[in-house]
């Protein structure tokens, strides 16, 4: 049985934007500890032979000591969000199975999954349970597309306690049906306690949507996989997903600046030629977001 979210729960993340963030997105709540998801590779390939003297952590341009340093260990929920609009075909379904198969095929006994389908309308497809993931996309293929309502449910998708949030976005990037814009989804993200990675498929997104899908991923931490063909599909699915499980995890509490306000937070590596993803800041407790 599958759930149908109207359009309008994409206001969840309109609400995140006015005011304060949503508690579970402020990495400083409790703790005064900053927890950042760092990806790094070589090229293509995540390189895992790290240690934590090779990482550089600077809060709003300030050095920063790493206290904790480790390849996370805690399981996984994989959220995988599908465009399903109606240029998708029965042959198009079918790709779509088997990279739902390869993940499902990648997740341990810990981890969970979830699949949400949209066209002009969201659609949770299978909640997030554990494997073995078998999703029903017999009436899936018509209507609009509503990308930038359906990233805004992706990113304000609460987290839960102890457990890594990962959000897989698969589209070919045009939208004619959306409530939102793209100044609203970039916003959000940079509130969203989910990573995002993006995989563009037969790429027929506006500037307007490019931009925002580069952007949701630079400020969430995850990447953007271009395909020119849908047959590449479960690959780039499994290969996202690797990179986050590979990445590495940094707490660092900050110091040397002021604990309210947007921090830009940039991680780097001391040797050259990696390519590090990780989220681009935070908000401080206790403040509001200022008008821009």
């Amino acid at each position: 049985m599958t759930a149908r979210f109207p359009v309008a729960v994409a206001l969840l993340a309109q609400a995140a934007i006015p005011g304060a963030p949503p508690p579970q997105t402020v990495y400083r709540a409790q703790t005064d500890v900053v927890v950042i998801d760092a990806a790094v590779t070589n090229g293509r390939t995540p390189v895992t032979n790290l240690t934590k003297d090779d990482f550089e952590v600077k809060d709003n341009g300030v050095v920063q000591s790493i206290l904790d340093f480790s390849r996370e260990t805690a399981p996984l929920d994989v959220t995988v969000t599908i465009d399903v609009s109606g240029s998708m075909t029965r042959a198009d379904r079918v790709v779509v199975e088997r990279a739902l198969a390869a993940i499902s095929g990648a997740l341990t006994p810990a981890d969970r999954a979830a699949v949400v389908t949209f066209g002009s309308q969201i659609t949770e497809r299978v909640p997030l349970q554990p494997g073995p993931i078998v999703a029903d996309l017999s009436t899936i293929g018509s209507g609009g597309s509503a990308v930038f309502d359906a990233l805004l449910l992706a990113l304000v998708t609460p987290p839960a306690p102890g457990r890594r949030q990962f959000g897989l976005f698969m589209t070919d990037g045009e939208d004619n049906a959306s409530l939102f814009d793209s100044r609203t989804v970039v916003e959000t993200a940079r509130h969203a306690g989910s990573l995002i990675s993006i995989v563009v498929v037969e790429n027929r997104a506006s500037l307007s949507v490019q931009g925002a899908l580069r952007a949701v991923a630079l400020n969430t931490g995850g990447e953007v996989i271009e395909l020119e063909k849908k047959d590449g599909l479960s690959f780039a699915f499994l290969t996202a997903l690797e990179n986050f499980r590979t990445s590495y995890v940094l707490r660092y509490s900050p110091t040397g600046v002021e604990p309210t306000g947007w921090h830009d937070v940039a991680v780097s590596v001391r040797s050259r030629g990696y390519t590090v993803r990780a989220r681009r800041g935070y908000w401080g407790v206790g403040t509001k977001r200022p008008d821009r």
